[in-house]
């Protein structure tokens, strides 16, 4: 395989937000469509199963030997601006940190973003998680999305076709990768922008800040909060060696140092079962799994 930056028997604990887990067999990071597309045919011709791997900060990657080679998104990062119709087209590469297109939106007056205020990772994980805040998400920016399935295929998929809901991928059946997206964005105030940015983030001040987290690992159920759950079931601070729930919000877990994600699974786990014993509801993960667990 002849793919930019592929490295063989890659370490993975320092590529995800969480710092754990073991290896894969290679990892390549694609330039373009292109090169996805062959990189996609090759791994099924050899019978090597595939995982998406973006900023990393919604996964956990299993310990030891991740049977599977791992694409990365981290040199997809272009974004195309258009002016059209009183708004701005953009398109944009899955592996555009949200972060950028978060600071973009500030330099050029453009709305609907704020919601994006500290979520981490990169633009096509939050589209494929339905990522989001208070209510408001990615859904009614996006007129398109480009994926490859997991059998190679490339597709478009306009706005009509996409269905989304709370935390969810927009499609019945995930693709293995998407490579870009077209969002229209309307012109705002740099004020108004600015105060709901603001707002955003003060919904955050009860995350934890600087720990090694994945963010949260449970789905809100309908009608509650999964931190609220987690907390009455008296979660926080609870430990399978290294990993803790956080004592400022129980829906997050954090590496406090040398923790295997065995042991981050195997505390969530703990969580989950007290939840369903004391309210009857399985909490839903959010973290998406790299492996068998």
């Amino acid at each position: 395989m002849k793919y930019r930056a592929l490295i063989r028997d890659c370490p993975l604990g320092e590529l995800n937000t969480w710092g754990s887990g073991g290896r894969c067999l290679w990892l390549a990071a694609p330039s373009s469509v292109a090169e996805a597309l062959s990189l996609i045919a090759e791994a099924r011709e050899e019978g090597t199963r595939l995982y998406l791997l973006g900023g990393g900060s919604n996964v956990l990657v299993q310990d030891g030997l991740l049977s599977a080679g791992v694409i990365s998104t981290s040199a997809l990062t272009s974004i195309k601006l258009t002016e059209a119709g009183g708004a701005m087209a953009a398109e944009v590469e899955a592996g555009l940190p949200v972060r950028r297109l978060l600071a973009l939106s500030m330099e050029k007056n453009l709305g609907g973003l704020a919601f994006l205020t500290g979520i981490p990772g990169t633009v096509g994980g939050a589209l494929h998680g339905n990522a989001g805040a208070d209510g408001e998400s990615f859904a009614p920016l996006v007129d398109g999305i480009e994926t490859i399935s997991r059998d190679g295929a490339l597709r478009v998929w306009s706005r009509e076709e996409l269905r989304w809901s709370y935390r969810a991928s927009p499609w019945s059946e995930d693709p293995l990768m998407i490579t870009k997206a077209w969002l229209r964005l309307p012109f705002d105030d740099k004020d108004n922008i600015i105060k709901n940015i603001r707002y955003f983030a003060e919904l955050k001040k009860g995350q934890p800040i600087g720990a090694k987290t994945a963010g949260c690992v449970f789905k809100n159920p309908p009608g509650a909060s999964a931190g609220r759950l987690l907390d009455n079931c008296g979660c926080k601070e609870l430990a399978v060696g290294g990993a803790v729930i956080s004592p400022r919000h129980a829906n997050f877990i954090e590496n406090r140092g040398g923790a295997s994600s065995r042991n981050i699974y195997d505390l969530a786990e703990i969580c989950r079962k007290r939840v369903f014993e004391r309210y009857g509801i399985t909490l839903e993960y959010e973290v998406k799994f790299f492996g068998t667990f």
